[in-house]
């Protein structure tokens, strides 16, 4: 047995070396556990090799890489002087070379740039230590600088051997400009350079420095070493002992190229390019699997049954049939069994966490006003999960549910998030529930918490409740809904689900005109046949139905963080959301200016009111709202789980939201903090002792579960696009319709329209001209004399920021998918000279 960080255990069932043999396909990812996906890695510059390493010159120094680390008094004395920061590492998924990290002067400033060995060995999401490079060594602003320039001074500029009007790795510092032009060092402003810097030591390893890839021979036979190439280019290329390999991979390359191996980082020294590690996983192929199509698919399947014997044991039962509720529950919880209570869910939802009722009332103020009761009723999760068992630690590591395209991978056992927890109909459920009081304006008059005992009477998905929405005056028949339990009727189902649309609707409306922001980026939503395979995919639509269930939940949640902070201001566990990155968000605001739609970016509602200008339903509305959510979500920070503990009042707030306290309550089958915040809830209210544990372990708490929150949006994220890949390879080329959101001088951005998907467009083998002050790129299509009569001869054509182009997506190495543009027909090219703020100024319906 083998434990690795984060990870949990790993089973070798036989010693090193790890040989794929007997290797036989099962539903949950084969004898050799979960696999991954295999995608194409990005190709990386020829790295450094030390051959002295393996030389007979062995008295001959190592040339050094990397910067020694300094030591944790030198950071401390750094960070005490301010001429060093701390900060957490972001690395390019696109060019492995380029990081970035949070200014130390504030989100007013530009992201700091740690280019090539500066990196100094650290992983993405690293806390590290950085020492900003001398002003010298910064990199000119090239559109800052060259309008700087204009205005300040009278001679032509001299561009020297490298100038920034590329996107190549060429950059141009100022030093260059001060060679090249005579500039003084203190002479070109602060907003005219990018700050540099160089990660002299890594604070905290939030990586787990582990990885899946595949395995290639090294160039020198004698090299006592093979290598791993990870398929996130972000992860360094590894050394493993050629003694962890089976030998036939030597004979035999190719018969292991189909295999995908789990490897870990040991170390990265400082005078190699390498990092050394060892593996611990096969995630492999047989040969059975035949279709490249198929293997994918198949190392995409996760064995999730993975939860130890001592983490099932600590359990108050044994089996989901064996249990029902005790007798002693029913004396101090409060029964809604007799209220019309439901679920409303994604079809495939087995995981059911909340249920609502609604219900009217002759008085909700004290005061005899009539108006409505509504029930957000949550698992009782914290009934059964009880603080410092084996399956509350491991819940705690796992922190949350991951939702994949095909499968979930759940934060507790099957017989609790199925079963015993999952608030699933014609049952009676333990539930904590917040039941509020309002009147017929939604105006809420009183908050009631406590502990409860449900029943479901039916599990409704978003299209039953969308139904009843959008035909309020049918009549719906029990053969249209699921099964309705304890004898109510659909009519009762709809009249209870219209009256919380409504309350719904208004709750919406009011956090909207306080400022409340949503900014939607478009998720897939896939089709799977029997074998989880793409059948078919769209963008998922969210809809009124959607829409009433997140308003109850964002309800319950604000309420509850009100209640927990006040009991427990030095350990409530809340959820914030920091304010944008302010220079981001004036860059994100001009540009949107450039391209013709205004934007206020000073406060939420103002981006609120702003992106409310582009709601229409035509499809030229919805390309200028994905183009603006690409824009405006860049500079949005992520929101966090934090410990109350010495935390000024206006830490709390939520900018999206726009509310001083919030947290996560709804969904504790599925997200660590939730459970917490139930245990928290119930001290509050007596129902248990306080927690012992101390502000440092909810922080610690918090720092865990926001990474792991992360690495499941990430995860979550890549499953689509493989899902997508593994689509386009199913279906074949396909000519789609694209927005332009970025120029370069070899390639542009686009936004696939249909599918909310972006791809970059090379066009490095056509002859071209990259205008950059324009940000602009003008294509010469050469003569086709095949081409339609009056598009035979050779013409050029303008792209630029919110063009729409027609791309064809072509499938390539196996699951990845490129973006190709075709030369533009007559009516294309048509299409070409009008930009979305055109369109939307004129009335066009080209694009419907």
């Amino acid at each position: 047995m083998s434990k690795v960080e984060g990870l949990g255990t790993i089973v070798q069932e036989t010693p090193s070396p790890l040989k794929p043999v007997g290797f036989t396909p099962t539903a949950t990812g084969g004898k050799f556990g979960a696999a991954s996906a295999i995608k194409s890695t990005p190709k990386k510059q020829q790295p450094y090799i030390n051959k002295s390493q393996y030389s007979p010159q062995v008295n001959k120094k190592p040339r050094k890489i990397f910067a020694e680390y300094i030591s944790k008094e030198d950071s401390d004395a750094g960070i005490k002087d301010s001429s060093m920061f701390r900060a957490v590492l972001r690395i390019n998924p696109k060019n492995y070379q380029e990081c970035f990290l949070d200014h130390p002067k504030g989100s007013s400033y530009p992201d700091v740039l740690v280019l090539g060995q500066d990196r100094n060995r650290a992983m993405q999401g690293d806390v590290v230590i950085v020492k900003l490079k001398p002003k010298e060594e910064w990199l000119v602003n090239y559109v800052e600088y060259v309008k700087w320039w204009g205005q300040n001074k009278t001679e032509t500029r001299n561009l020297g051997k490298t100038d920034n009007n590329t996107n190549k790795s060429e950059k141009r510092c100022l030093r260059d400009e001060i060679n090249d032009n005579g500039v003084g060092v203190d002479e070109v402003p602060e907003n005219c350079l990018i700050t540099v810097g160089a990660i002299v030591r890594i604070d905290e390893k939030k990586h787990f420095r582990v990885a899946a890839g595949k395995l290639q021979q090294m160039p020198n036979a004698a090299n006592p070493n093979v290598l791993f190439v990870a398929t996130d280019s972000r992860v360094p290329r590894i050394l493993i002992p050629k003694s962890e390999v089976d030998q036939e991979f030597f004979s035999r390359p190719k018969d292991f190229e189909r295999f995908l191996y789990t490897a870990q980082i040991l170390d990265w020294r400082a005078d190699s390019i390498y990092a050394d590690g060892k593996l611990i996983k096969l995630l492999g192929m047989s040969g059975e699997i035949e279709t490249e199509t198929e293997k994918i698919l198949f190392e995409h399947q996760i064995d999730h049954s993975d939860f130890s014997d001592e983490c099932i044991a600590s359990l108050p039962l044994t089996t989901a049939e064996a249990w029902k509720i005790p007798d002693s529950e029913f004396n101090y919880r409060r029964d809604f069994r007799d209220d019309i209570v439901f679920t409303i869910d994604p079809k495939t939802a087995r995981d059911l966490d909340d249920a609502l009722h609604a219900k009217h009332i002759d008085d909700c103020d004290g005061k005899g006003t009539p108006g409505i009761e509504v029930g957000v009723h949550i698992a009782d999760v914290s009934y059964f999960l009880k603080e410092g068992t084996e399956l509350d630690k491991w819940a705690s590591q796992r922190g949350n549910s991951t939702y994949l395209s095909q499968i979930v991978i759940p934060m507790l056992p099957r017989i609790l998030c199925e079963q015993l927890c999952s608030l699933n109909s014609g049952v009676d459920r333990l539930a904590f529930s917040t039941v509020f009081k309002m009147n017929y304006e939604a105006e809420l008059k009183d908050v009631w918490f406590g502990r409860s005992i449900i029943r479901s009477r039916v599990k409704l998905a978003y299209e039953h409740a969308q139904d009843f929405i959008e035909n309020p005056e049918k009549d719906f028949t029990a053969d249209e809904l699921p099964e309705i339990s304890d004898g109510n009727m659909p009519s009762e189902i709809k009249e209870k689900t219209l009256m919380l649309h409504r309350i719904a609707q208004l709750l919406r409306q009011k956090r909207e005109d306080s400022g409340a922001l949503r900014i939607e980026l478009p998720k897939l939503k896939f089709v799977m046949d029997e074998e989880k395979r793409p059948q078919g995919v769209s963008i998922y639509e969210v809809k009124d139905s959607n829409k009433l269930v997140e308003e109850f939940m964002l309800l319950a949640n604000m309420e509850v963080a009100k209640k927990i902070a006040t009991h427990f201001p030095d350990t409530a566990l809340l959820r914030n959301h920091p304010p944008p990155k302010e220079k981001m968000i004036e860059d994100a605001v001009e540009q949107c200016k450039r391209i013709g739609f205004q934007l206020d970016g000073k406060t939420s509602a103002m981006i609120s009111t702003s992106l409310r200008k582009y709601q229409g339903k035509s499809r030229l509305d919805m390309c200028i709202r994905q183009v603006i959510s690409s824009l405006t979500i860049k500079p949005m920070q992520q929101a966090k789980y934090f410990c109350t503990y010495g935390k000024d009042l206006e830490v709390y707030h939520h900018y999206a939201l726009n509310v001083d306290h919030y947290t996560h309550f709804t969904s504790p089958i599925r997200r660590y903090p939730d459970v917490i915040v139930h245990r928290q809830l119930a001290a509050s209210l007596g129902y248990e002792e306080k927690s012992e544990r101390k502000p440092k372990e909810i922080k610690d708490i918090c720092i865990r579960c926001n990474d792991t929150k992360q690495a499941s949006k990430e995860a979550s994220e890549e499953s689509a696009m493989l899902y997508f890949g593994v689509f386009i390879h199913s279906t074949g080329k396909m000519n789609c319709q694209a927005v332009v959101l970025g120029i370069m001088d070899l390639s542009f951005d686009v936004l696939i329209v249909d599918y909310g998907v972006v791809k970059r467009v090379y066009v490095d083998k056509m002859k071209r001209e990259y205008v950059k002050q324009d940000e602009q790129l003008v294509l010469y299509w050469p003569a086709d004399p095949n081409a339609e009569n009056g598009n035979k001869e050779e013409f050029s054509t303008v792209i630029q920021m919110c063009s729409v182009v027609t791309v064809l997506l072509v499938p390539v190495k196996e699951v990845e998918v490129s973006a190709i543009m075709i030369r533009p027909t007559l009516d294309k090219r048509k299409v070409l000279e009008s930009t979305l703020k055109d369109m939307k100024s004129t009335g066009s319906t080209i694009l419907d």
